[in-house]
């Protein structure tokens, strides 16, 4: 048997394991994984792809269950990993090209060894062999959302109509080089559809009228939570989720953005004082009520949701679904209950139909926020059903304002014929 080793010299998270991934799908080949480290400081979201079974791992390993639709599985040590190369041909990724003393132990197990590392020619990766120099595969890239494509990485998709300006908060390096799966995610939905989007990063430096110019002509926001762990991304959040209620934005929460959500609700209807944040990753609680509460066994990995009869989340998703999640924290209900004369409804629930997982606020166009991960089980050829629903109430909203800015137009023009001259 023999153990295919791909080094890859870069502190980036979500290049770890990609090309790994590639080759183990072209292969047909399993993908095994030893623990990795990253700079937190500079990457802290480089431990936030979590599989269906509830491991967190780097946050490249989500290539491999995009290319193959199989999970990463558990990270391994080295004796773990001989017993398994005993048995197949297994694929390896590396940050680092294989050490002497690693190869030696191996191969006293009488299992062969193939040491790849990746090289990059502008801006596409190859594979070259260590032994020979030689270059063993053709060109990989990246295109505008992150997504691996061999070859040219021109958008494979016949796009019609305007372009559509979405916002997503976080910075751009964040989304792609740290956390990828929220753009990539984004970008399958944008491809089914067929649209033309223009995405744009909300950082945390923007609050106030800086805020207020990015978002003016944004046609949807997201708030991902993966990538609001910082404390000022989650005030930049918040202020985004408070302008999206304000101005009828569509607006879509995820995780933690689904909290910020409804603490902006909460403290434009019950005010400031009574909503108000507690601590760097928790929601807005009641000053008077329980503060977000902490589950006391953490839910990682896929769960079923229960949906609400009637709700735009059945009608998406039906009665119920599966939903991936990275969950620590759930929902104050004291502040859930306030809000439910505002239009604040839960049309999604755990298991146990208790602890709320989707809300969804009626009088808004589209203001709907989910406790899990949605991003972490799209493909490419099956876009995730709510990603879908936020770009099609994105277009929606925007044709709707166009015939509005239409009507406007031709009514002024009546009314005052000598708009008319020239």
């Amino acid at each position: 048997m023999t153990i295919t080793f791909i080094a890859h010299s870069t502190p980036e998270p979500a290049l770890y394991g990609a090309m790994a991934a590639i080759l183990a799908e072209l292969r047909a080949l399993p993908l095994c994984h030893f623990p990795v480290s990253h700079d937190a400081q500079r990457y802290p979201n480089a431990r936030q792809h979590v599989t269906a079974q509830g491991h967190a791992l780097t946050s490249g390993l989500v290539w491999l269950e995009r290319l193959t639709g199989r999970g990463a599985g558990e990270e391994t040590g080295l004796e773990s990993l001989i017993y398994r190369a005993l048995k197949e041909d297994i694929v390896v990724p590396l940050r680092e090209p294989l050490s002497a003393g690693m190869a030696a132990q191996i191969a006293e197990h009488g299992i062969e060894i193939e040491s790849l590392t990746v090289v990059r020619n502008q801006d596409k990766f190859q594979l070259e062999d260590c032994a020979t120099g030689k270059i063993r595969s053709n060109g990989w890239g990246r295109d505008a959302f992150g997504r691996w494509a061999l070859g040219s990485v021109s958008q494979p998709v016949m796009r019609a109509g305007k372009t559509l300006r979405v916002a997503l908060v976080g910075d751009f390096a964040e989304q792609r080089d740290s956390y990828p799966a929220m753009l990539a995610a984004l970008g399958d939905a944008a491809d089914a559809l067929a649209m033309n989007i223009d995405v744009v990063y909300v950082t945390a430096a923007l609050l106030g009228s800086q805020l207020d110019c990015t978002l003016f002509d944004v046609d949807g926001i997201i708030l991902p939570g993966a990538t609001l762990t910082q404390g000022d991304h989650q005030a930049s959040a918040l202020a985004t989720a408070a302008w999206a209620l304000e101005n009828r934005t569509p607006v879509l929460g995820i995780n933690q953005g689904m909290h910020q959500m409804v603490t902006a609700l909460g403290q434009k209807v019950l005010g400031q004082d009574r909503v108000v944040m507690h601590g760097p990753s928790t929601l807005g609680s009641l000053q008077t009520g329980l503060p977000l509460a902490e589950h006391t066994q953490p839910r990682p990995g896929n769960h079923t949701v229960i949906t609400r009869s009637g709700s735009l989340l059945a009608n998406k998703m039906g009665d119920e679904f599966t939903l991936r999640y990275n969950q620590r924290r759930y929902l104050n209900p004291h502040l859930l209950a306030e809000l439910e004369s505002t239009g604040l409804r839960i049309t999604g629930y755990d298991e146990s139909g208790e602890q709320a997982q989707v809300a969804e606020l009626d009088n808004h166009p589209f203001f709907l926020g989910v406790q899990g991960q949605p991003e972490l089980m799209s493909r490419r050829e099956r876009p995730h059903p709510l990603l879908m629903a936020f770009l099609q109430q994105v277009r929606q909203g925007n044709r709707d304002r166009d015939v509005s800015h239409a009507a406007l137009t031709q009514s002024v023009r009546l009314k005052h014929p000598h708009l008319l001259m020239g």
